[in-house]
């Protein structure tokens, strides 16, 4: 799930979002439930109960800003992004932990719970959404779409003149 190798990373990417994602979920769901990352081709999902996490949206929340570091030549460009996670818990609890999870993402309690640069804007109301399995069997899943703000700062190297050095020619009379 890396980036390809480019100076022009930015400081906080879309995993980081969904690793503290998961952090938030995993005691709503039980420390032994697996929470996945959604579009694995050919990998069948884990057994259930399981919590699969799929990025489906990013929007600009305002337009970009820069600034530049002189020290470092780099000009900063921040630009802060809502980021919208499809939320689907499966199994046979899943109702009851959409609840829980979206009662506690609406409160402050949940914005305490995300590290610095991300925070959880709103949650969506759950929705049943039972799937299909291979077995041709039905099993519980419930979707919630939960929407968070980070703060990528992509950092541009820069070229400037950083001495000055002038010969005098000759002495003015």
């Amino acid at each position: 799930m890396g980036s390809p190798a480019t100076p022009y990373i930015p400081t906080l990417e879309v995993d980081a979002v969904c690793v503290a994602l998961a952090a938030f979920l995993q005691p709503f769901v039980g420390e032994g439930t697996p929470i996945i990352r959604g579009y694995d081709n050919r990998t069948a999902p884990p057994t259930d109960p399981y919590v699969e996490l799929t990025e489906i949206l990013q929007v600009d929340i305002e337009t970009p800003s820069d600034s530049y570091d002189s020290v470092n030549q780099l000009l900063d460009i921040a630009a802060p992004k809502r980021i919208d996670v499809q939320v689907d818990i499966v199994g046979t609890a899943a109702g009851s932990q959409a609840t829980g999870v979206q009662a506690v993402m609406r409160t402050a309690y949940a914005a305490s719970q995300f590290p610095p640069g991300i925070a959880p804007l709103y949650c969506s109301d759950a929705r049943c959404n039972p799937i299909i399995t291979g077995e041709q069997q039905y099993d519980y899943r419930w979707t919630l779409t939960i929407s968070c703000q980070y703060n990528p700062v992509v950092s541009l190297p820069q070229q400037s003149a950083t001495s000055l050095s002038i010969d005098v020619l000759e002495a003015i009379a």
